[in-house]
């Protein structure tokens, strides 16, 4: 720095040039004033408002996916599970059924790349992300946000909190449907998975704004169209 020359801390060039933070130099103090606070409003009235334009177009697609599913895989339809969101608080999740149904004793696991439960249905509604329209129900009701990190179930939760106490700082915002972590890596399995897909949802909280919202709805429009993260 006496020489002239321009030092910056590791963290900050990291996050410049990856679009992500480094999980052990986050702190809460690096959150904007009034940051979280001062868009949750917007968002919120974004959310309600694209839901409802939205509806048209999702409805018959979720009745006619819907009705394929009872006809090959049988009912129930939708899937509901318990997830974390705003707060560390829980709230059920809605998606299309994909999987084969639950055996007894069967641990709760995330879905990896060629998985058994799945049906071959399924993995066509996966690919096109057409098993998460229901949850435009969950974004209506408040529970999730249309982007934001992605909710997990409490066992997940759990094991990753456990291993990664920073993990927490997700439940600042509405977990949402796509998010900054879901277009930027692929989607996690084990706590070494959850820690990269951390700092990338720290990175959406950091740095929270219309503008990053809209670059993840142009990313998720290409993945969708490419067909790419789907397990």
């Amino acid at each position: 720095m006496l020489a002239g020359c321009k030092v910056r801390h590791v963290g900050e060039y990291l996050e410049e040039l990856k679009g992500a933070v480094t999980v052990e130099h986050f702190e809460l103090d690096h959150l904007p004033e009034n940051g979280i606070a001062s868009y949750k409003a917007l968002k919120r009235a974004l959310d309600i408002g694209l839901v409802i334009f939205l509806l048209p177009v999702a409805l018959p697609v979720l009745a006619a996916a819907g009705l394929l599913i009872a006809v090959f895989m049988g009912t129930p339809v939708l899937y509901r599970q318990e997830r974390i969101g705003l707060g560390g608080e829980p709230f059920t999740i809605l998606k299309l059924r994909t999987m084969r149904p639950e055996r007894p004793g069967e641990a709760v696991a995330a879905a990896i790349v060629g998985d058994s439960r799945i049906t071959r249905l399924g993995r066509v509604l996966r690919r096109f992300r057409i098993d998460e329209l229901p949850q435009l129900w969950n974004v209506l009701r408040g529970d999730m946000s249309l982007i934001g990190p992605r909710p997990e179930a409490r066992p997940l939760h759990e094991a990753y909190l456990a291993q990664l106490p920073n993990y927490a700082y997700r439940y600042l915002v509405r977990p949402g449907i796509t998010g900054w972590a879901q277009v930027s890596a692929p989607p996690s399995v084990n706590s070494d998975e959850a820690r990269i897909k951390l700092t990338f949802d720290l990175f959406y909280i950091k740095k929270l704004s219309l503008y990053l919202d809209l670059l993840i709805v142009l990313r998720t429009f290409w993945t969708l169209a490419a067909g790419g993260g789907a397990r």
